[in-house]
């Protein structure tokens, strides 16, 4: 007998790319939509494909925000979609097939596939990227973290799925630039939170390694000029996020 599956998505002003994820779930037993405070008509398009629409516009980060569409769900079985997401027919049927009379402490990783200004991405630390987004809530869900969350399953058993998460975050260069910067001054006040500072030394030697990371040790000169631009904002973002903290200390201790 197969299990009931639920997808949850969570969104804010994502007009332009929430009907081609939903339209790739459709087929889901359950779509739970936990939205973030849209302006734009994304809930109105949300609503031609579920009435499991809930607003929380208390942001806490990703992962809280996850986990609250995690706990809305109303079958054990759970795949955890980004709005920006999309299933292809023959990751579904992947999906169809490995939910069914699972081990329900096993937990599924996806293979995401990103799309950058017009063209996936196959190198640059990119691809493969396989994460656990298929899972049963009753035993695993998203952690606290406020961004770079992720499914807290420790020695659960994980198996790879074959086929591709596709993913349409970063078609606009500008956009993706915008989030980087979001995801630094984020990033800067989580760590400000726990105390950690910086110098700088720390300052230069993580962005120089984020560089080289990414270009040379993770092969994004084989992904074209593509794979120099996402490089060089990389090294951008380390450098950003580090700035962004050390100005944090200095402006209490000024003030």
């Amino acid at each position: 007998m197969s299990n009931k599956l639920t997808v949850t998505i969570i969104c804010l002003n994502e007009e332009k790319r929430i009907r081609q994820c939903l339209e790739s779930v459709k087929w889901a037993d359950e779509i739970v939509l936990v939205d973030s405070g849209s302006t734009d008509s994304t809930l109105e398009i949300a609503k031609e494909y579920t009435d499991r629409i809930f607003v929380n516009s208390d942001w806490q980060g990703f992962g809280p925000q996850k986990k609250l569409a995690v706990n809305y769900a109303s079958n054990d079985w759970v795949l955890a979609l980004d709005s920006d997401e999309v299933v292809s027919e023959k990751l579904r049927e992947e999906i169809i097939a490995a939910i069914k009379d699972v081990d329900e402490y096993t937990v599924f990783r996806l293979n995401r596939l990103t799309s950058f200004c017009g063209k996936f991405i196959k190198h640059s630390g990119w691809h493969p990227d396989r994460i656990v987004r298929l899972f049963n809530k009753n035993h695993y869900n998203y952690n606290e973290a406020f961004v770079h969350e992720a499914v807290e399953c420790a020695g659960a058993s994980k198996i790879d799925l074959k086929q591709k998460l596709l993913h349409y975050q970063m078609d606009s260069l500008e956009e993706y630039i915008n989030k980087r910067n979001r995801y630094a001054k984020a990033w800067a006040e989580s760590q400000y939170k726990k105390g950690k500072r910086t110098n700088f030394l720390e300052i230069m030697l993580h962005t120089i390694f984020s560089f080289l990371r990414h270009y040379v040790f993770r092969l994004g000169v084989l992904d074209g000029y593509h794979g120099f631009m996402i490089a060089v904002i990389q090294m951008q973002y380390t450098f950003n996020k580090y700035n962004f903290l050390m100005f944090k200390f200095k402006n209490k201790i000024n003030n």
